[in-house]
Parts: structure tokens; sequence; C-alpha cells
């Protein structure tokens, strides 16, 4: 029963029973999905793993599109996972839409580079491609950390030592008169000597596997790019090499401008489409982390078709009852009701 006594239809009931962040999201899919017409992917998925291969594949069974719009959000997860997925949604699909309203980052930013078109609202942003790993600690859990970790200490030692020898050869040629070769063989002593125990803390084992987990990510970004973009070897390798090796963290944020400057097919929504994607960047908040929401959503919102369902009874209502004529009734009293 309604509050009042009234009672509630059957869909509003089922509506508020299924009210929150994975509904909210549902119906701004929806709407989207009315203002593109056509239904949606929705691939909200809290790790990208070989699991979500399946449910897609489930739910483009009965399929028949040449195009498909995808709507992702994700922190990242399984590297591999998300090539297979790309594959699989490529292999389906001649042009591939990805609609990013909040963050695809890591693996789901190697899904967005299959985009033929890449739209990103307000709150969008991808992130950079460098393969995460568990380092053993001392402690019980391990760590989770970045491939590039040891590359990065290693370039700044690098740079460390080639200021500290040039700086070492300056000063001691100028302020000793000796000669500049021995002056060199002095500076280079100094270096390994200030430098030499850190460069020690390195592990070249880490070192090289560390190379071929990032290897890994290249790998599979350069197919992507190559059999689903056609994109040139040159550009190619610029933007792999961009993507995991130039940005300072894991987590930092590829937003629009940045993607228009790699040279992705990146766009802001348009003012049809900004609502919406406003409205699932904003429930993707509040959903956060902790569910996946894969689902395959049509262009009419569960609430929406409540509120057709009930005004179209209202009007088939109306139509069907006889006209009343206003001036033969006495004002303040009511008709009575037809037998």
């Amino acid at each position: 029963m309604a509050e009042g006594g009234g009672v509630m239809a059957t869909g509003e009931t089922a509506v508020q029973e299924q009210a929150g962040p994975a509904q909210a999201i549902r119906e701004a899919a929806a709407a989207l999905a009315a203002v593109r017409e056509r239904p949606c992917l929705l691939y909200i998925s809290r790790t990208v793993d070989h699991a979500d291969i399946l449910t897609v594949r489930h739910l483009l069974t009965d399929w028949e599109g040449d195009t498909l719009d995808l709507i992702v959000g994700s922190p990242g997860g399984d590297i591999e996972a998300a090539y297979f997925l790309t594959r699989e949604l490529k292999r389906r699909v001649d042009h591939l839409n990805i609609l990013v309203p909040f963050r695809a980052k890591s693996a789901a930013t190697l899904l967005c580079l299959a985009a033929d078109e890449l739209v990103l609202g307000s709150l969008g942003e991808l992130g950079p491609l460098d393969q995460q790993c568990d380092e053993k600690q001392k402690a019980d859990s391990p760590l989770n950390t970045s491939r590039l970790l040891a590359f990065k200490a290693l370039e700044q030692l690098q740079e460390v030592a080639l200021d500290l020898y040039d700086s070492a050869v300056t000063r001691i040629a100028k302020k000793s008169g000796m000669r500049l070769c021995d002056s060199c063989a002095q500076a280079a002593e100094l270096t390994r000597g200030l430098l030499g125990p850190l460069y020690a803390q390195l592990d070249p084992l880490r070192i090289a596997d560390n190379a071929r987990g990032l290897e890994i990510g290249c790998e599979f970004a350069d197919r992507i790019l190559r059999r689903y973009r056609a994109v040139d070897p040159e550009t190619r390798r610029r933007l792999i090499h961009r993507l995991i090796h130039t940005y300072p963290t894991h987590s930092f944020a590829l937003d629009l401008e940045e993607l228009t400057e790699l040279g992705l097919p990146a766009r802001s929504p348009s003012a049809e489409e900004a609502p919406h994607i406003e409205a699932l960047g904003l429930a993707l908040i509040e959903f956060g982390t902790d569910e996946d929401l894969i689902e395959l959503v049509s262009q009419l919102a569960p609430r929406v078709a409540v509120v057709r369902q009930a005004s179209t009874r209202l009007a088939r209502r109306r139509r069907d009852q006889p006209p009343v004529e206003p001036a033969l009734r006495p004002k303040g009293v009511r008709a009575k009701k037809a037998a």
C-alpha cells in the first residue's frame, strides 16, 4: 500500500526496490542510449578479468548490429584479459564506440585504445599502461607497485651520476690545476665511491622481470592499434612509449586534453549526451568499486517505462469515458457515477 491508502503500481514498486546507484546507472545509460538511438553495453568492472569475457559474450549472443556503444568504468585489472575482451568485442562489431563517464584506468585504458570513437565526460579519465605487480615484503601482505619503478630509480641514478661526474671534473680541474684526463679519473673515482652502494642495491633479475612485464603491455597495445585502428608504426611507437614510460605515477589522470594531444579519437559529449554522461559519472562515484555491473541496456529506462505505461493507461481511460458537459452540472455538485 502506498502512503495515504493508495495502491502502488507493480512496476513502481519494482523500481523503488531497485533504487540506488546501480539503478541510477541503468537509467542514465538507457537515457543515453535513447539519445544515441542504439542500445549500449554497460561494462562496470571492479577488476578486469577473464570471467568478464564470458559475461560479455553471453550478453552479445544475439547481437546483430555493426556498431556498439560501450560504457566503461573500471580501475583496471588483468591486462591480458583486457586484450582478449577487446578482441572479443572487435570480432563482433565493426564500429566500437567507448564512453567513459568516470574512470577507465590501467587495463581498462588498453580496452579504450580500440575505440573508433572515444567520448569522455567532464569526470572522465584514462591512465598509464605500466603494468602492476605484487612485490614481496617483510610483512605478510605484498605491496602492489608499478613495474616501471625500478627503471625510474635507474634513470634517476643515471642523471645524478652524470651531474655529479660533470661537476666533479670541473671543480677538480679548476681548483687543483690537474690535467683534464687526471681530473676525469679523480671525478670517476669520486662518483663510483658515492653512488656505487646505491647501484649495488638494484637487482638485475628484478629489472629484467619488470622489463618483460612492461613489454607485455607494449605488445598488446601495439596489436590493438595495428589490427583494429590501423595506426602507422611510428605513431604506435611514440604513443605506446608515452603511455608506458613517461608518466610519474600509475594513477596519473589522462584527461580529454591529454588524450587529444596523444592523437586518440577522443571528444567531449554533445549537448544532448552531456547531462546523461554527467549523471553516469556521479552515479559511478557513488557505486564504488566493490561490485560489477555488466549489462546490455535498452533505449528505455525502467522508470521511464513505468511512467509511460501509466500515461498510456490514463489516456486510454479518458478516451473510453463519455464526455461530461460541465454547464449541466450545478457548481459544487459531483456527477453521479455511471451504472
